[in-house]
Parts: C-alpha cells; structure tokens; sequence
C-alpha cells in the first residue's frame, strides 16, 4: 500500500481552493450581431382623411453582402387610393443610443397605378459597432397633405 505525503495531500487541497477563489469574468461574445426589428403592425388603420394613404404592415430584411454587413431595410407596406404618396416621415420616439444620424424624410417615387394597388417603401438602417436600439414613429404623407396612420418600429442593433 501507498503512503501519500501530507505535503502533497496539502498541496492538492491548496491548488483546488486557488481555483475556486477566482473571480468569474465575462466571457467575450462575437459582435456584429446581425440587426433586427419589431413593429407595432397596424389593425384596422386608416388615414387622416378619406383618401390618404395607409400603412398596412411593417416587415424589413438584411441586404445580401459583405458591404451590407450590420444593415437592415424597414418596409412599409401601404395603400394610396388617389396614388399620390410623396413622402415617409420617420421620427426617433426613444432610443439607448447616444447619438443616431438619421434622415427623417425620404421621397416616395412610386407609380401612382402601384400605389393604389399596394406597394412598399423602404428605407436603411446602419448599425455600426454600438449596441443600442432605436425606436421610431413613421407615416406617409400625400401631396394632398393627407397623413396616413402612424406606426411604430424598433431596430436592435449588435444585441442591443
């Protein structure tokens, strides 16, 4: 039979508390997580006057690319009767960043024949490396003046 020294009876002992007496740190996870978005999807909308536009639904998607990488497109689905939509309005309601470039106003170049069909606008989102998320108010405005119903969207970005 073997006889196990006490010295390394201790040292044994000493090596595993060592271990436990470690401060857990955080883990580093990959960046870049790819962006996403939830909406508020509009029920029973309508515009401010008959006639306006209004937006039906929300979706986006991630551009296909390396030189897309960390973007994602809202679109908003809409409905112009007298297909005429000229513009989307987007506005920051509340965000965790601590600075957002955005364009509030893009141009609506759709066929008036496509709008009062249905159509889709779009607009990109670039999240560069920060974690944050941003949450918006967007509606349609005709050359008429007419508002459509206003939605709400959320892009995540890296996480955030």
């Amino acid at each position: 039979m073997k006889t196990i020294s006490k010295a390394l009876v201790l040292e044994a002992v000493l090596l595993c508390g060592a271990a436990r007496a470690q401060t857990e740190s955080e883990v580093p996870t990959a960046t870049n997580t790819p962006p996403s978005m939830t909406a508020i999807q509009p029920v029973n909308s309508a515009a401010s006057k008959p006639g306006g536009p209004v937006i039906q639904s929300i979706s986006a998607h991630i551009p296909p690319g390396t030189l897309a990488a960390n973007t994602i497109i809202p679109e908003f689905h809409f409905i112009a009767p007298n297909g005429n939509a000229v513009l989307l309005h987007r506005e920051v309601v509340d965000t965790n960043a601590n600075h957002i470039n955005l364009n509030p106003s893009s141009a609506i170049n759709i066929p008036a024949d496509a709008q009062k069909q249905g159509a889709v606008v779009s607009g990109g989102w670039t999240c560069g490396s920060a974690k944050f998320y941003a949450t918006l108010h967007a509606y349609i405005m005709d050359a008429d003046g007419n508002k459509s119903n206003e939605v709400q969207f959320t892009v995540h970005c890296n996480g955030g």
